[in-house]
């Protein structure tokens, strides 16, 4: 990599003269064959225009005029006469009829497609018309038509047609003075070669490759395009339009990557570099070695040092920085497996910690639980009987002044009896609440799904609609889990009825793959996490708490006026599964008289 890069600015260097030197040697011939291509254009122009002027003065002679047979044919003699290079002269009528010729008869051409549109270019359009190459078993010719208009005709619709037949062996004669060296020039038309010079050139070749600058060409552009012959040799082709005729004039030249001496040059040039390159790729590998030996040895020791070994190692050979650098690494893996001793034990230590913490919270929640059950009792035992007696007292008064008439004096009334008993009902009813809330007994008798219907009954009531969605089967879970989750939903909703304001809420227990997730979503005012998640949030530390100490996720997604979705998330695992707890015993009816009160499902001390 060293080598490679000192040697990359001489290479680029190189590469860049080399490539410099081809490109303008690509764009000096280019600029030689255009204006080659052009001044043969002008050549090819000015022969094509020479004779459509001979055909002009024939086309305006009064016998040709006249479409005589007898008299156009003596025309057409001494026309042929003065021009040796044509293979013929003929007329047509405006039928396409032959009416004479002089030279070669145009009738064995009547059906080239290329001979009818010249033909009718003329008839047509009364402009003058040039063919594509024709060829017969003998020879090849081009055909140059002029429309034949009459002195008395008023419409301007031609009458004949009146047409040369030029010798394709004549162009060539033309351009081959332009021809030198390993230059070829070819004249196409719409991909067919109408005439070529030049050894280099191969008629299917050109036929097949030339169709693109045939086609630009017609449209009276001058531009360049490379092709290759049939040895894969590259050839750099300039063209230019004839004007008038639809053809383009090519000149091609061996490209410079391939012409010969070039060629030759550029592979002694390449291989010179390359012999330069090796021996400076060798000399620096041997350099090379001597130095990196000793890098090489601290690389395996960071190496190990990285994959945790900090055992002693030999000093790293060589001399001046690289052993002062090697002594560093020597001190370096000594202080780095003293400070991971140190970190491995502050692990261990911070681990016991947080498994004691966590020991601690379950403790704590199951205390706070047994203190909850212990209080319901003593309201259950000491206030339950009192409220239940005084509303019996009540009753049994309320019975008793109707048997007096007038009653006592002094002796209440039966609506204030009424009255008394109704508050005493009340008060069974708010006692039978706080003690459902500080010890559910469906949590621990028919599960947390009992318990949650049963308290989101007791919040309907308070002006929060809830709904209730199982998904799955509820599994069997430990008291803690149950107690937990049930705690979490009642604060979740607690906090949504008096902080959030919310009408609709929504507990999602979903039990499947293995995982037991609860979602509580409300439609509240919503508020900001980041800003409520502080210490001082007591409900929200509760929750938290209460997921943490059963292994569970917590999370909350809320944001002002969209409401919140707390979401509670943790693995079924059959090992913390068991049977419930031992259940309190269910609610008893009491017969109070009228009314039915219910024992508060506590167990009597």
């Amino acid at each position: 990599m060293v080598a490679a890069a000192c040697l990359l600015p001489l290479l680029s260097v190189t590469v860049f003269v080399l490539v410099e030197s081809l490109s303008n040697g690509r764009e000096q011939l280019l600029d030689a064959q255009t204006a080659t291509a052009e001044v043969v254009a002008q050549v090819l122009a000015a022969t094509l225009d020479d004779n459509e002027r001979m055909l002009g003065e024939a086309a305006g002679s009064d016998r040709v005029q006249r479409l005589d047979a007898t008299q156009v044919g003596e025309v057409l003699d001494q026309f042929k006469r003065a021009r040796p290079n044509l293979y013929g002269l003929f007329l047509m009528d405006a039928n396409r009829q032959t009416v004479a010729f002089a030279g070669l008869d145009p009738q064995p051409l009547k059906t080239t497609p290329t001979f009818i549109t010249a033909v009718d270019r003329a008839l047509t359009l009364g402009e003058p018309g040039v063919s594509n190459k024709l060829t017969t078993p003998d020879t090849s010719m081009i055909a140059l038509t002029m429309p034949v208009h009459p002195k008395s005709s008023d419409d301007g619709m031609p009458v004949g047609v009146i047409g040369a037949l030029l010798s394709v062996d004549r162009l060539k004669d033309t351009v081959l003075p332009f021809v030198r060296g390993d230059t070829a020039i070819a004249v196409v038309a719409e991909g067919d070669v109408i005439a070529a010079q030049g050894s280099t050139l191969d008629d299917k070749t050109l036929s097949a490759s030339l169709e693109q600058p045939a086609a630009l060409a017609k449209s009276g552009k001058v531009g360049a395009q490379p092709y290759a012959d049939p040895t894969g040799e590259v050839h750099l082709a300039a063209y230019a339009p004839v004007p008038g005729a639809g053809w383009a004039v090519m000149v091609t030249h061996s490209a410079p990557s391939t012409y010969a001496p070039n060629r030759m040059l550029l592979e002694r040039g390449l291989l010179a570099l390359g012999l330069a390159t090796v021996a400076t790729f060798a000399l620096v590998i041997v350099l090379g070695e001597w130095i990196a030996r000793p890098l090489r040895e601290l690389t395996d020791q960071a190496s190990a040092i990285t994959a945790g070994d900090f055992s002693p190692r030999a000093a790293a050979t060589g001399g001046g920085e690289i052993a002062t650098l090697g002594a560093a690494f020597g001190e370096m893996s000594d202080r780095l497996a003293r400070q991971m001793h140190d970190l491995e034990a502050a692990r261990a230590a911070g681990d016991a910690n947080a498994a004691a913490l966590r020991d601690l919270n379950r403790r704590t929640v199951r205390l706070q639980e047994d203190e909850r059950r212990r209080i319901a009792s003593d309201i259950h035992d000491a206030v339950s009987p009192l409220i239940t007696g005084a509303l019996y007292q009540a009753r049994a008064l309320q019975l008793s002044n109707g048997r007096h008439s007038p009653p006592e004096p002094g002796s209440p009334s039966d609506e204030e009896l009424e009255a008394i008993g109704d508050l005493l009902a009340r008060a069974m009813e708010e006692l039978h609440g706080v003690v459902f809330a500080l010890r559910p007994p469906d949590l621990d008798d028919l599960g947390v799904v009992a318990a949650i219907e049963r308290h989101m009954e007791q919040v309907r009531r308070s002006g929060l609609g809830c709904r209730l969605e199982t998904v799955g089967e509820p599994p069997d879970l430990t008291p803690e889990v149950r107690l937990a989750v049930y705690r979490i939903v009642q604060e979740a909703l607690h906090n949504a009825l008096r902080h959030g304001g919310a009408d609709q809420a929504l507990v999602r227990i979903d039990a499947t793959e293995g995982r037991l997730r609860v979602t509580i979503h409300d439609n509240g005012a919503g508020f900001n996490p980041d800003v409520a998640a502080r210490p001082t949030s007591l409900g929200l530390l509760s929750m938290r708490e209460r997921a943490a100490a059963i292994g569970a996720s917590f999370n909350i997604t809320s944001r002002p006026g969209d409401g919140t979705t707390i979401v509670i998330e943790r693995p079924i695992d059959p090992d913390q599964t068991d049977a419930p707890d031992a259940a309190p015993p269910m609610l008893e009816p009491i017969g109070l008289g009228e009314g039915v009160a219910y024992d508060l499902g506590v167990a009597r001390r």
